[in-house]
């Protein structure tokens, strides 16, 4: 019901490094906002375009936008998506934002497995060479990195889709988890399902708390019948799998929050979203970890420092500079 196909902007993006590394809401509603005190470096992180030498100088661009200190926000990648070889060929990303900016830490996402590789092959460490040269060029580069390992397992366009294979995701999660640790005792796993009832139950494929350091979640302001009102109570403050799950079931396992990945566009222009988001991360501050903005237009617009949403951009960043 609330699937967010976003596959192939990551397949553009990862295309994109191979080559390279290899070769509606009133303007007066906004005006009648309070001012916004000023936001913590860990709420304004962004998964940013890649740009003419990497995301880190996108990155820095973004910093400055927000009037946040030098390296003080989280960065966001993928590493690797569509086949086994990426995870060798792409070994030079994570070297890259250490070359541009040592201080940078980075949230990498890494896929469980490859389409078309069932997990049970995961499971049995058929792979396990690839994800050790992952766990390796990440840690020589960010050795505090964040790993989000197989997230929004509970979309079907996830190769680690999880519907009548939790069990099978959940040794694979298990068995990868311990071969990034062993490169790097500091990093930190991100468990991180998608907002929403999706296409699978997401509590019914977490692995545990000894594998987990983070729990996450995405959330975007995706279409939904009713008032801006009525879809932030319906699909996503209180929707199953939605932000108050999050809380209580983070709250529960004794984890602290993420978003690695939130932002407007699929609904249009919707600085509402961005207030309640923004409120909702104030709401919880002690709770979370973290959070990013995906400020890379894909499958639909979400970038919002480029005039597309003007209404949600002068917003956010009034609500996210420090």
């Amino acid at each position: 019901m609330f699937r967010t196909d976003r596959a192939s902007r990551r397949n553009v993006l990862t295309a994109g490094l191979a080559g390279l590394l290899l070769g509606g809401l009133g303007a007066a509603r906004i005006h009648a906002a309070p001012r916004a005190a000023a936001t913590s470096a860990k709420l304004a992180g962004a998964f940013v375009n890649w740009g003419a030498v990497g995301r880190e100088r996108m990155l820095q661009a973004w910093e400055k936008w927000l009037g946040q200190k030098p390296s003080s926000v989280l960065g966001v990648d993928f590493y690797g998506q569509t086949t086994w070889d990426d995870f060798h060929k792409l070994n030079l990303a994570p070297g890259l934002w250490q070359k541009l900016n040592p201080a940078r830490n980075v949230v990498w996402s890494v896929p469980l497995t490859i389409t078309g590789t069932p997990l049970t092959e995961i499971v049995d460490g058929l792979h396990d060479a690839e994800f050790e040269a992952a766990a390796r060029a990440i840690s020589q580069a960010q050795p505090r990195a964040i790993i989000r390992l197989g997230w929004e397992m509970n979309i079907s366009d996830k190769g680690w889709f999880t519907k009548d294979h939790e069990a099978d995701y959940i040794r694979a999660f298990r068995r990868v988890v311990g071969i990034f640790r062993r490169h790097s005792s500091e990093f930190k796993i991100d468990w991180c399902p998608s907002w929403g009832p999706q296409e699978s139950p997401a509590d019914l494929a977490y692995p545990g708390d000894d594998v987990v350091d983070y729990i996450g979640l995405d959330v975007y302001d995706f279409k939904h019948e009713g008032t801006i009102e009525e879809r932030w109570q319906n699909a996503f403050l209180k929707a199953p799998f939605g932000l108050e799950w999050h809380r209580d079931f983070a709250a529960r396992h004794n984890k602290p929050m993420s978003f690695p990945e939130w932002g407007v566009g699929n609904a249009g222009d919707n600085p509402f979203f961005i207030r309640k988001m923004r409120d909702w991360f104030a709401e919880n501050d002690e709770r979370i970890v973290y959070a990013a903005y995906f400020d890379v237009d894909g499958a639909w617009p979400t970038q919002i420092d480029n005039n597309q949403f003007p209404q949600s951009q002068r917003l956010f960043r009034k609500l996210f500079s420090r």
